[in-house]
């Protein structure tokens, strides 16, 4: 990254109290589509933290009504874990999507002792030593080691989902000035190939993604940061 960004946002981050701050975001979600990029609905994140750093990340996002016949989607996420010296450690983690009045995926993976993690489908994988997260509290991580690290280019995760547990690699691409309803926003770009997802990271947010595209097999969507707010 410029060096010049670099020296700014190790200054910023050196006055911040702690790297996980309870927040509440709404979000516009967008589909880009061969006839143009549309707000379809909405998305609302909530991080609570208590005094032991234990805490409960939760996303709800749905299209509204207008839409759903082009794209009926709701889902749901919810990740529990703690913060242990500069550490991310993912305990449990939920999904429920429903697409189509269907549901899609209705599952729970619970992480025991950080070497196994049980899917509610009764898989069960080992854990290498290291960070796990999965697909919500690596945004947390991201940001506590982004903070931690700032000329780091490359970091890698134990990933887990209905899926298992792969090494996913989230690369720093460098920065970007953003405009939100006439904000300007200084972000740090993150992409994961593998994931198909890039995130828009803004220091003003104690780095938490502003600006989220994600790529669902030929779809793109896009979630744009609406409003921001951390407990007074």
């Amino acid at each position: 990254m410029n060096r010049s960004f670099i020296l700014i946002l190790s200054i910023f981050l050196a006055i911040q109290a702690h790297a996980l701050t309870p927040y509440e975001a709404n979000y516009d979600l967008y589909v880009k589509t061969p006839l143009g990029t549309h707000n379809i609905g909405s998305a609302h994140f909530n991080l609570n933290v208590n005094d032991n750093n234990y805490y409960i990340y939760t996303t709800e996002a749905s299209t509204e009504s207008l839409w759903r016949a082009l794209y009926d989607y709701s889902g749901s996420e919810k990740s529990i874990g703690l913060e242990v010296d500069g550490e991310l450690i993912s305990t449990f983690f939920s999904v429920r999507e429903r697409v189509g009045g269907s549901i899609k995926k209705n599952y729970g993976i619970t992480i025991i002792d950080r070497n196994y993690a049980i899917s509610s489908n009764g898989k069960e994988w080992k854990v290498d030593p290291g960070v796990l997260v999965d697909q919500l509290s690596v945004y947390l991580a991201l940001s506590i080691d982004i903070q931690k690290n700032p000329d780091q280019v490359e970091f890698i995760y134990q990933v887990v989902d209905e899926d298992g547990v792969e090494y996913q690699k989230f690369l720093v691409e460098g920065y970007e000035t953003l405009n939100i309803d006439d904000n300007e926003m200084e972000t740090i770009v993150v992409n994961c190939p593998e994931l198909k997802l890039t995130l828009n990271l803004s220091i003003e947010h104690n780095l938490q993604p502003v600006l989220i595209k994600k790529v669902n097999k030929k779809t793109q969507f896009i979630l744009i940061l609406k409003d921001f707010k951390t407990p007074s």
